[in-house]
């Protein structure tokens, strides 16, 4: 595959799943619910010139239809159902077939007989084929068998699914469910492999708001090993570290990659329970329980769930995702048993490693009570990346000259230094460098500078910065980067 296919394939994986396998099916002919393989083909031709990218987006996605009904045992009922009837037929037709072989071998024997022994012989076969003729499956008598049982299992939910306006959410998660399974080097573009040397694999979804794929995302084999293990068995994580270290969109990018929703629920200090997971509410003249965003995630398969900045919330306010953290949770809210969706994943990130702000640079954030988190699995920190794929991350977000992202990197390389040492309060992030370099095509270097780094360090630390500055960025190199 070559690199200008790579990049249009990039392209077309950054649009919603739907959109892709749609355009796959109406474009190419291709019958599949697997978007890698569908962009794979659309960027074929794409190269090729046969269809353009504008054509691709204009595509509008199919709705996928689902019929309702409920699960588990009543699923069981209504194959059930349908297995005995058939069964029954199946049984007639078998005898009826048996008598015709025994009627054949009849036939064989008779062979030299006389003609009313042959007449007597092709009069009951003829009695036995008119028999099995008549004998057919009625499959509007099955079709109507099977919708009443289906009907009959989905009434005592039909009242409730309608008074919470469900029906579209029911059918849509119903829907999703894991359509491929391919190594990690496919989804992520790195080598992951378990103890004994196999490459592990990758479950691929297909949620119909998968986030888009961000392809100058730089993945980190160290991290990547935990959300895979968390795969395969459904563990919470706890993401810690600075900021700008690439905590959520981590989060985000594997929803990406492997066709998952995706549901980030930002906390601070005045966050309640009621806010993420709902409250009681007035609905078309009656009172019910309004689900939060949370519990709306947790229900439907495959979604990636981040509890963004969890440390900032009151302790008390996060009690209840106690129980729901627990493996095979089900506990009662709101009047109904809430379970966890298959493939649910969820990730808390914070600046802190559970043990509150040790630095006094993270204002507001607290420790983290030790029974919610003993719920995550394991606790990863989360460090810069080195310079080299710093200035890479840097380069592919701005598509600047690449000695430009390595002049910039090196001042924060710096930073991070004093604020070892408590000379600076904070230093730059990747995400304010690459502000600051997107500002060069309108303002000056200083103003620049000001509006995306300068203005944002505390007035005790802003003099040591300034110093900085002046050492390492030089305005000079700066436009001969820029072609000034």
């Amino acid at each position: 595959m070559t690199t200008k296919v790579i990049s249009i394939m990039n392209e077309i994986m950054s649009l919603p799943a739907s959109v892709v396998i749609t355009a796959a099916a109406e474009i190419k002919g291709l019958n599949s619910a697997n978007k890698q393989e569908c962009a794979a083909a659309l960027a074929a031709l794409v190269d090729n010139g046969l269809v353009s990218m504008a054509e691709i987006r204009a595509v509008v996605p199919q709705k996928q239809v689902i019929s309702r009904g409920d699960n588990g045992a009543a699923h069981e009922k209504i194959i059930d159902h349908i297995t005995k009837d058939v069964s029954n037929h199946a049984v007639v037709i078998g005898r009826l077939s048996n008598g015709m072989e025994a009627l054949h071998r009849a036939i064989d024997q008779a062979k030299g007989d006389s003609i009313g022994r042959d007449a007597e012989i092709t009069d009951r076969l003829a009695r036995i084929s008119a028999q099995i003729s008549s004998t057919k499956v009625d499959q509007s008598a099955v079709d109507q068998a099977v919708a009443k049982v289906v009907a009959d299992a989905f009434k005592p939910f039909e009242k409730m699914v309608k008074a919470a306006g469900a029906e579209a959410v029911i059918a849509e998660a119903a829907a999703i469910r894991i359509v491929d399974r391919i190594p990690a080097y496919d989804a992520f573009g790195v080598d992951v492999v378990d103890r004994t040397g196999a490459q592990v694999m990758v479950d691929i979804w297909n949620h119909p708001e998968t986030p888009a794929v961000d392809a100058n995302f730089i993945w980190a084999k160290e991290i990547l090993q935990h959300l895979l293990l968390s795969q395969n068995t459904g563990e919470s994580l706890w993401f810690g570290g600075e900021k700008g270290t690439g905590k959520s969109e981590t989060a985000r990018q594997f929803a990406a990659r492997t066709g998952r929703g995706y549901t980030r629920i930002n906390f601070h200090k005045y966050s309640t329970a009621a806010d993420y997971l709902g409250d009681k509410s007035l609905h078309n003249g009656s009172t019910g329980f309004e689900c939060g965003d949370f519990l709306k995630a947790w229900a439907v398969p495959s979604t990636v769930i981040l509890l963004d900045e969890i440390t900032n919330c009151p302790a008390g306010e996060l009690a209840p995702l106690n129980g729901l953290l627990e493996p095979k949770s089900a506990v009662t809210i709101g009047g109904a048993v809430r379970t966890r969706a298959a493939g649910v994943l969820v990730f808390a990130a914070d600046n802190t490693l559970t043990n509150g702000d040790e630095t006094g640079r993270y204002a507001g954030t607290q420790t983290m009570n030790s029974a919610l988190a003993d719920r995550f699995a394991r606790v990863i920190a989360f460090k810069h990346m080195h310079q080299a794929q710093e200035v890479d991350a840097v380069t592919r977000h701005t598509g600047c000259d690449p000695r430009l992202a390595e002049h910039v990197v090196e001042l924060v390389n710096a930073c991070r230094a004093k604020v070892n040492t408590g000379d600076l309060v904070d230093a730059p992030s990747i995400r304010q460098v690459i502000g600051f370099i997107r500002a060069l095509d309108v303002l000056s270097v200083d103003d620049a500078w000001a509006a995306a780094i300068g203005n944002r360090q505390p007035s005790e630390s802003a003099t040591a910065l300034d110093a900085i500055k002046k050492i390492y960025l030089s305005e000079v190199e700066i436009n001969k980067y820029l072609g000034v």
